[in-house]
């Protein structure tokens, strides 16, 4: 991670507040791709999926990130992407749409942002910028809320060769 990175968001399409006062879904609620016609509609679906990428749209133009890089990428059945490689927005996007589908697994770094994917359709943007006005003024669906990415490394982790960071654990 990036030191410059401390304005951490959580991006969900849950608008319910759970007891502990976080943004949760009830158990009818559809929670990934292959609830696609069981729980939710196939349109239903894409128009979610859509406001997800229109928001790491948003937050690249409020960063000024035209490029993000693929980082920790698991299960990549496409063999389009790999590790390390950089994407322009369109490209990168359609990784997301992969991710958010469950085909695989990555988060999309820059130097100014990144987007970082967790279980059950949370999203994380963590930047440089505060990105909040530019989230509020995309006018999306989905909720989002100052939160820390558990995807995000403290940089000294980073930083660490590979054997520091065995020993570590």
């Amino acid at each position: 991670m990036n030191a410059d990175l401390v304005h951490s968001f959580r991006i969900t399409k849950y608008a319910t507040l759970g007891s502990n006062g976080a943004r949760t879904s009830p158990p009818s609620e559809w929670t990934a791709f292959s609830d696609v016609g069981k729980k939710v509609a196939l349109q239903d679906y894409l128009d979610v999926e859509s406001a997800y990428l229109e928001l790491i749209r948003v937050a690249c133009a409020a960063t000024r990130t035209a490029s993000l890089r693929v980082k920790a990428l698991e299960g990549a059945e496409t063999g389009d992407y790999v590790e390390g490689q950089y994407l322009e927005l369109p490209q990168a996007l359609e990784v997301a749409r992969l991710v958010l589908r469950e085909v695989c697994w990555c988060m999309l770094v820059a130097e100014r942002m990144e987007v970082h994917f967790g279980y059950d359709y949370y999203m994380y943007v963590v930047a440089a910028d505060d990105i909040l006005p530019a989230l509020q003024q995309s006018n999306s669906c989905l909720c989002f809320e100052r939160y820390p990415s558990p995807y995000q490394q403290p940089v000294e982790a980073q930083d660490a060769k590979p054997e520091d960071r065995a020993q570590a654990d």
